[in-house]
């Protein structure tokens, strides 16, 4: 399946430290290792057309986009314009933050999401969430958070991108929970998991993608089968240098092409 390696990308956040210091060093980089997409998460501090320009440059796909929450509330328009610059029809709530971690925010979220999904679907945007821990522990109306924000209403769907570690540390069954999402997850967050590490201690449980706890293998071959246009490499933190960490993540998920 030689077309895997094209659908792998790397979640910019990762490497937000290098970013931010030198924007064109990393897309370089993570060009010479093998990517063909990026997941923009912010401009770091650079204008965004300077951005823009480099991603051109060295010819990247754009495998979604992380916008803060609060724009979603504020800055619709801002959003549009934003995706325009970058040609990206795919922006995901980034996390909803915790002020809006309650009964009420919850509601608030959905309602906004399914109003820029309303307002935007026709353009052929899809609007999503990307989830932490919490909202596949915390529960409204007898639902945990994904399940509620990502749930139809008025005949629109919220996407979902699941994030396999978190899914791992809240205790879901990542298998069990994908199936929810069959169709509705054009995006994978991959992230590895390590037991045995208290719950906070993300340097220690987190790994390179390949190399922890987490069925790669299964995820990737669901994936296949239900849509998954991107499998997105996210790691927040490296013990071995991140450009090696995502690069381990890389050649591991090319290792499944003959596989799957």
């Amino acid at each position: 399946m030689a077309a895997l390696r094209k659908k792998i990308a790397a979640q910019l956040y990762s490497l937000r430290k290098e970013f931010e210091a030198d924007p064109e060093n990393v897309l370089k980089t993570l060009k010479e290792i093998g990517f063909e997409a990026v997941q923009i998460d912010g401009m770091r501090g650079h204008d965004p057309l300077e951005i823009a320009r480099l991603i051109k440059k060295y010819d990247f796909k754009i495998a979604g986009m992380h916008i803060k929450h609060d724009r979603f509330m504020n800055d619709l328009e801002g959003i549009v314009h934003e995706c325009d610059l970058f040609d990206c029809r795919t922006i995901y709530d980034k996390y909803i933050d915790d002020e809006d971690q309650n009964e009420a925010g919850y509601r608030k979220t959905k309602a906004a999401l399914i109003k820029a999904a309303q307002t935007l679907s026709g353009q052929g945007y899809r609007i999503g969430l990307h989830n932490p821990e919490y909202d596949y522990v915390n529960q409204i109306d007898g639902r945990n958070v994904m399940t509620f924000i990502t749930d139809l209403e008025y005949n629109m769907g919220i996407y979902a991108e699941p994030d396999t570690y978190w899914m791992t540390l809240a205790g879901e069954d990542v298998m069990s929970a994908l199936e929810k999402y069959n169709g509705r997850a054009p995006i994978l967050h991959l992230k590895d998991y390590l037991s045995g590490f208290d719950k906070e201690d993300m340097a220690n449980s987190l790994t390179e993608v390949g190399y922890g706890e987490v069925d790669m293998k299964a995820v990737v071959a669901w994936g296949e089968k239900n849509g998954v246009e991107y499998y997105c490499i996210e790691q927040d933190y490296s013990k071995i240098g991140m450009f090696e960490s995502m690069k381990k993540g890389f050649d591991y998920l090319v290792s499944l092409e003959s596989e799957i």
